[in-house]
């Protein structure tokens, strides 16, 4: 539980950049809220169901029972106009427009393959995609690092480049998967946005790191003189993509090189139907 406490003061951290003294009322209010639902560090989780956990609106209208309920007697811990503000400050993702991402009982289930869709969050605010980067990010980091024997893919890398906690969790997963027999695929059409001066100090362990590499022609609007340093290949490597050729790339595999031809078998054709992939 205490661990669980200590991760949800991160989330909210996240989410909204609380000062230090609101974090701690939280906190209080956490402990309040648990206790409630009877859920203590002696508790057996084994035997909860997600409907069994409080969620957000709980955490809200306990703060607003405190706020409402507040008397200064002089020996509270914290005055009553911190605790507005923080109660304000928890409203939208409680109980307001931005509780519709987080205000509910998990739906995820234990199965072989999770498909996380972001698509829709990447034109919120920061301090929401925040949130929800640190919330999902964390879960995979459990199944990933602990629990092992799990595979990442992340797909259109560069949309996640400009939040530094999907880099950094991207990053350490890729430096530490192999202990736990766990892997890394990512992928990116827009290699250019992995090479802007801002990002690439983050970005070049992601090139660096993986043992096999498909790399295709990075397109006309990218530095050939950049792209190679980045992905430290010889004149003679990047010379097979020099020109695009659909379905043509270098494959990087340990020290190994190959001008490989990716050929789609017909069945998987099928899937992509006429539209473009659409």
């Amino acid at each position: 539980m205490s661990q669980q406490i200590a991760y949800l003061r991160d989330f909210f951290r996240c989410y909204k950049d609380f000062p230090t003294e609101q974090l701690d009322i939280l906190e209080i209010l956490l402990e309040k809220l648990y206790a409630n639902f009877k859920i203590t560090d002696e508790t057996d989780y084994s035997k909860l169901t997600s409907e069994d956990y409080p969620i957000l609106s709980d955490l809200f209208h306990l703060a607003h029972h405190e706020l409402e309920t507040y008397q200064d007697t002089g020996s509270q811990l914290y005055t009553k106009d911190i605790l507005r503000s923080l109660t304000l400050g928890l409203r939208s993702i409680c109980v307001g427009s931005e509780s519709t991402f987080f205000n509910g009982h998990t739906n995820i289930i234990n199965a072989d393959f999770i498909d996380f869709s972001v698509k829709g969050m990447m034109d919120t605010n920061e301090n929401l995609k925040n949130a929800m980067f640190l919330n999902i990010f964390s879960y995979m980091s459990h199944k990933f690092l602990t629990e092992g024997a799990t595979e990442l893919a992340v797909d259109e890398l560069h949309l996640f480049l400009q939040n530094k906690i999907a880099i950094d969790y991207i990053r350490s997963f890729m430096k530490r998967g192999r202990k736990k027999d766990s892997g890394v695929i990512i992928a990116s059409q827009n290699v250019e946005d992995l090479m802007l001066p801002s990002i690439v100090e983050y970005t070049r362990p992601l090139l660096s790191i993986p043992t096999h590499s498909f790399l295709f022609n990075p397109g006309e609007n990218c530095d050939e003189a950049d792209f190679q340093r980045l992905l430290s290949l010889q004149q003679c490597e990047y010379n097979p993509i020099r020109e695009p050729n659909r379905g043509f790339c270098l494959f990087k595999c340990g020290n190994e090189r190959y001008h490989l031809h990716v050929i789609a078998p017909p069945y998987k054709r099928e899937l992509f139907g006429d539209a473009g992939g659409r």
